[in-house]
């Protein structure tokens, strides 16, 4: 993580057409974008070689979900927000307290969340 470059924003999500309107709307943001990543195997290989300000996670990756990079990232400190239709109560008790964005998401409260985890990482450091 550098202050000097725009953050970077890990992306984990399976259907590809939201995917793509995930990176385009966080590269036209400003930030850079790794991934994305479409299964946990993925996610987890891209972490070998970056670490990202802020994780954007859809919680159900086809038959799977996103909870063991989410302890990863957790290890990490990574700010991590969940992307889910479903409501906290569907997330394992030690990430309840973490932020979730419903889906169908708005772009401008996706970009909120974004912001807000970024001030957060930025008041804790």
């Amino acid at each position: 993580m550098t202050s000097t470059q725009n953050p970077m924003v890990l992306v984990v999500e399976d259907e590809a057409l939201i995917a793509m309107d995930l990176q385009a709307l966080l590269e036209e943001a400003g930030y850079r974008v790794l991934g994305p990543a479409n299964s946990s195997a993925a996610a987890l290989a891209l972490l070998d070689n970056d670490e990202p300000d802020v994780a954007l996670l859809d919680v159900n990756l086809g038959r799977s979900d996103v909870f063991g990079v989410a302890n990863a990232l957790a290890e990490r400190k990574t700010r991590v927000i969940f992307l889910t239709g479903h409501t906290a109560q569907k997330l394992p008790p030690a990430h309840r307290h973490l932020p979730l964005v419903a889906k169908p998401y708005l772009p401008h409260v996706l970009l909120q969340a974004v912001k807000s985890a970024l001030a957060q990482r930025d008041t804790a450091a």
